[in-house]
């Protein structure tokens, strides 16, 4: 359970770190919070030469609104989503859907882009995205890019980020009062993953659900 010998690097700007990403390729792996990486390393199912530490950079962590969505930074933890002020009146379904994600210690810790990138189908932030219409920013070496939540889940463990590609940024709708959604889950008891999860968003419309 010792992982393999790595290098550690913590650039302190984005482009700093997407320069990094592409000068070392498959050799080198992003660390967000580190809950999906480090038991694969442990287990040496992941090998790295390198870790690029994504913490200290700035506006990574951010949530904010603007005209009509809600901008939510990939390094922003569980925890911060569970009890953001602004998604619990503007996006509900995300601070409960982040509520319901392992223990304390892990939503402390665990970041929104880490888990998307990392694309485990037992997530269960995924799902309330997919739900939301939510929106991927990813920023590499060719500028900057947005990403539909249908289109950035390509399979399991597989998303459409391109080599050298960093998660930065998910957008979400601010809902109205004629809105209504919540996230179920039948989760494994030991560990909490999901084992059927289940997101809803709905908008009334004339009495109607739509």
């Amino acid at each position: 359970m010792i992982p393999a010998p790595f290098d550690h690097i913590a650039p302190a700007t984005l482009d700093e770190a997407i320069g990094i990403l592409t000068a070392y390729g498959e050799e080198a792996k992003l660390l967000a919070g580190g809950h999906s990486l480090l038991p694969l390393m442990k287990l040496r199912l992941a090998s790295p030469k390198l870790l690029i530490d994504l913490s200290r950079i700035p506006g990574l962590a951010a949530i904010e609104e603007e005209r009509g969505k809600i901008t939510i930074g990939a390094l922003s933890t569980h925890y911060q989503i569970e009890s953001s002020e602004l998604l619990k009146e503007k996006c509900p379904l995300l601070p409960q859907t982040a509520g319901l994600i392992g223990d304390v210690q892990v939503r402390n810790r665990g970041t929104i882009g880490g888990s998307l990138a990392h694309a485990d189908p037992a997530a269960d932030i995924s799902a309330a995205l997919l739900a939301l219409g939510a929106e991927f920013r990813a920023r590499g070496p060719q500028g900057e890019r947005w990403l539909k939540a249908e289109e950035f889940f390509l399979g399991l463990m597989a998303t459409a980020l391109h080599p050298a590609e960093i998660l930065t940024a998910v957008r979400v709708p601010v809902l109205s009062d004629q809105c209504g959604s919540s996230y179920l889950k039948v989760a494994q008891k030991a560990s909490g993953f999901a084992l059927v999860g289940v997101a809803v968003w709905l908008r009334a419309e004339g009495g109607l659900c739509a």
